[in-house]
């Protein structure tokens, strides 16, 4: 079962106020749903207000907003137990707003916030308003089966900023062990853990380690008996998963890059969140579109497809269905009966060969549906070749994907053509600082001089021609020079810049180098696909072998002490959740899908868009 499907089984548990097993004779009470706005997040891919409906679920109103008094129905609460959510239960524990009320709360409450709760309800005389209590352990959104988002903000400037100093970063890394908590607690498997050492990765890799290992052992301090989580037996027990941990310093250009893929070229270009793309459409008018992988045969087949190769799809699979619908409306209006032949011959309306006789006898209202879909399809693609069309993005992805061969004159020749926003050229600009290569101060400065000398009116194209309700990312000259004299900084001294006391240290150069030795050995690894270097780093923590134990860490939270040599060599055989500190990307996750298949789950801090992460960079370089 997958990460995404066990959440939805966690759901719909606490929809049942927390009971095993639904209800006999299938009865179901409604009640309300009370959310913040991460857990509002969690549940939006998991359900639709149709599917909450179905169990039960009324009304769903938000925590931080104003509520009336619904007396004689049930409120189930899912949030995360912050101090301001708690003074709010307490609110309406005193305001008597419903008869009962059934608490979960997304990450584990810890006793002094619970006494905190029950001191205020006592003050109120309402403890009696509070019908039940759980640790829920679902501070994540599962977008789909294989990829998972902490949905937090800004994550990138957040640890490397100086302006938080070491307690807010500490504070972050805390918040992202405690998060991915959730994500093995949904789970149900004690993970193995590797990340390479020092910085970010290393210390969530820890703090992830001493969480499970405090909760197996009964010391954690939350809801349940010891590793009550945890109960795995025969084959689950012995096929546990590896979370490999690292941090975006590790490969920065990935997120910048422009996209070549049908799901990546959607988030680049149009406002893509919560498998929702919204777009502005040729007359003006915006449009969303909900993009779910098990709602959509069409996007679970071709998401990962380059944008060419969907489009052909499109219009194949779209002629298809428009053939079988001629057929159909023939055979409703005349009476008469398919023929045999035509049922041997008949398309897949999913892509595939020949269809079987119940694929031929679709009702015509589930054919219309699946015509509906590709539709959409066709719309959301017209609207992104505008975009690529209009900024020459094509251009960007020729050069990109070959960085490392050119020089600050071929890029200095390539914008003096004024292709693209100054956002694309920027960003273009930061994959080849990020491209490994020696670049001099002078050809920085050439670089820098010759983007900031040939603005294009501060990006006035971006709003209108983007597709993208949000626009791209203004950008003026000011704001490249700030971002990329940041990344420059940050590529020279060699990652990780953020505060915690030169946290890292040796143990930052001992990764740097293990990077460096796994990439040497490329084609070895690589075959004939090019591969990211998180992807590579991902495949050699799988791997194992003599040569990684030196840049990597390895905790087994099952494991006392340090985890033995041999156990440390082997390779792993089972699932792999590979976890980003930081902005994930859309592309970074389909190059693992590709290397790994389905035995991989990706996931990340965010799920950022590269304006998204260009803001973060702009931020960073306002600082220095």
């Amino acid at each position: 079962m997958s990460l995404q499907e066990k959440a939805r089984e966690k759901v719909a548990r606490m929809l049942r106020f927390n009971a095993a097993e639904a209800p006999a004779g299938g009865s179901t009470q409604w009640k309300l749903l009370v959310l913040d706005e991460q857990s509002r997040d969690a549940i939006c891919p998991l359900y639709s207000v149709g599917g909450l409906r179905k169990q039960g679920v009324t009304l769903h109103l938000m925590l931080s907003g104003a509520r009336e008094a619904i007396p004689d129905v049930p409120a189930i609460y899912l949030c995360r137990p912050s101090d301001e959510n708690i003074e709010r239960v307490a609110e309406d524990c005193a305001k008597s707003l419903y008869t009962k009320m059934h608490l979960n709360f997304s990450t584990r409450l810890l006793r002094p916030t619970m006494e905190s709760l029950a001191r205020r309800c006592l003050e109120s005389n309402s403890v009696g308003a509070i019908h039940t209590l759980y640790d829920a352990y679902l501070d994540f959104v599962a977008l789909e089966p294989q990829l998972f988002t902490l949905n937090q903000k800004e994550t990138f400037y957040g640890y490397n900023s100086s302006a938080g100093g070491d307690a807010a970063i500490e504070a972050m890394m805390r918040r992202t062990a405690e998060s991915l908590f959730t994500v093995f607690a949904t789970l149900g498997q004690v993970p193995v853990i590797r990340a390479p050492m020092g910085g970010p990765a290393q210390m969530v890799a820890q703090l992830l380690h001493e969480a499970l290992a405090a909760h197996l052992r009964g010391t954690g301090g939350g809801g349940g008996g010891a590793g009550s989580l945890f109960a795995e037996s025969g084959l689950e027990s012995y096929a546990r998963p590896l979370v490999v941990i690292y941090d975006r310093s590790v490969d920065i250009a990935t997120p910048l890059v422009h996209a070549a893929t049908y799901q990546g070229i959607v988030a680049d270009v149009t406002s893509y969140r919560l498998n929702r793309c919204a777009c502005v459409g040729t007359d003006g008018r915006q449009r969303t579109y909900d993009l779910d992988v098990e709602a959509d045969a069409f996007w679970r087949q071709q998401k990962g497809e380059s944008f060419p190769d969907a489009i052909d799809a499109s219009g194949r699979v779209l002629s298809d269905v428009q053939a079988r619908e001629a057929v159909l409306r023939r055979q409703t209006a005349t009476g008469e009966a398919p023929a045999p032949a035509a049922q041997a011959q008949a398309p897949d309306s999913n892509g595939g060969g020949g269809a079987s006789l119940n694929v031929l006898v679709d009702s015509l209202p589930e054919l219309m549906e699946k015509k509906k879909l590709l539709e959409s399809h066709t719309n959301i693609m017209d609207i992104c070749m505008g975009v690529l069309s209009s900024r020459g993005i094509p251009d960007f992805m020729d050069m990109e994907s070959d960085i490392e061969k050119y020089s600050a004159q071929d890029l200095i020749k390539f914008f003096e053509k004024g292709t693209g926003l100054l956002v694309d050229r920027v960003r273009l600009a930061a994959v080849w600082l990020c491209s490994g290569r020696e670049i001099s101060r002078e050809d920085y400065d050439l670089v820098l001089n010759n983007l900031c000398a040939n603005p294009d009116a501060s990006d006035a194209k971006a709003d209108g021609a983007s597709g993208n309700p949000r626009g791209a990312i203004p950008m003026d000259a000011e704001t490249a020079r700030k971002a990329l004299s940041w990344l420059r900084r940050f590529m020279s001294v060699g990652g990780f810049s953020g505060g915690m006391g030169g946290a890292g240290g040796g143990a930052e150069s001992a990764a740097a180098e293990f990077l460096g030795n796994l990439l040497s050995r490329g084609k070895q690894m690589l075959g004939s696909v090019k591969k990211y270097k998180t992807t590579n780093l991902v495949e050699a923590a799988v791997q194992g072998g003599s040569g990684l134990g030196l840049g990597m860490v390895h905790l087994d939270p099952k494991v006392r002490g340090s985890v033995p040599p041999a156990q440390q060599q082997a390779p792993h055989e089972g699932k792999v959740v590979a976890f980003c500190i930081g902005p994930g990307c859309y592309g970074e996750y389909q190059n693992m899908v590709d290397s790994l298949g389905t035995k991989i789950t990706y996931g990340c801090s965010e799920l950022a868009s590269p304006d998204d992460f260009m803001r973060q960079l702009d931020r960073l370089g306002a600082e220095m």
